[in-house]
């Protein structure tokens, strides 16, 4: 006789409060719930849940190593892992980068952070922007901060702010559906490029092998491109 056993639950931390991967908090929509929808429709051992959590919030758990459960959406650098020895990282979940977006009546061209000496620079709170952070705090740069991607593109509009950096996979969410798409301009070089992957820790290893087989396969599954393409309008 076979016997049926319950799933194990393993929480799916995220941080990033924005579209496309959260759309609606309070009623879990968005790219980091359905990527978790999705595990859970292959794996026979755990069920997932997608649980939104701050970023320093996530530090202090790593740091005290009580994260009970994985962190989907990250990259191996903003964790200082490069080298992927500290943490168990999965195959990418998905391919972003993040842009250096003005006004196409005020175009800047990104080269390095230097470039944008001089200029008022619109960020997240809290967010760290590699090279423009250092700049900023010599004076070299003037940041303005805001509470989220949708208010700087709101503050590139009323010309508030020179220039700001978006991930490509947000900007393309918020100004997708926009009759002010053809307002911006997007540099021919971008800020950084990266992978998004799931942070494992080392004690997880009979987790991340589930996961890792399933994420492997993923682009070349249909109901997965469904889901990614759903969100690009």
């Amino acid at each position: 006789m076979a016997y049926s056993t319950e799933k194990i639950d393993v929480n799916v931390y995220v941080y990033h409060l924005k579209p496309p991967f959260i759309t609606h908090l309070e009623s879990e929509k968005g790219l980091y719930y359905d990527f978790s929808n999705y595990l859970n429709n292959k794996s026979k051992k755990y069920r997932f849940k997608t649980i939104f959590i701050p970023r320093k919030r996530i530090d202090l758990m790593i740091k005290k190593k009580e994260l009970n459960g994985i962190l989907l959406g990250v990259s191996p650098i903003w964790f200082r892992d490069k080298e992927e020895q500290k943490y168990l990282w999965t195959s990418k979940v998905f391919t972003d980068q993040d842009e250096v977006i003005s006004l196409k009546s005020k175009a800047i061209e990104y080269s390095t952070p230097s470039s944008l000496e001089n200029l008022v620079f619109g960020g997240v709170r809290g967010f760290y922007y590699y090279g423009i952070n250092e700049l900023v705090e010599k004076n070299r740069i003037n940041r303005i901060e805001t509470v989220s991607e949708q208010a700087l593109i709101n503050m590139l509009m009323n010309k508030r702010i020179d220039c700001t950096i978006i991930s490509r996979s947000t900007f393309d969410y918020i100004t997708g559906a926009s009759k002010n798409r053809d307002l911006f301009h997007i540099s021919i070089n971008a800020h950084d490029k990266y992978t998004r992957k799931v942070l494992v820790l080392q004690r997880d290893q009979a987790i991340f092998d589930d996961i890792e087989a399933i994420i492997v396969k993923m682009e070349q599954d249909s109901v997965w491109t469904e889901i990614i393409l759903s969100y690009i309008h």
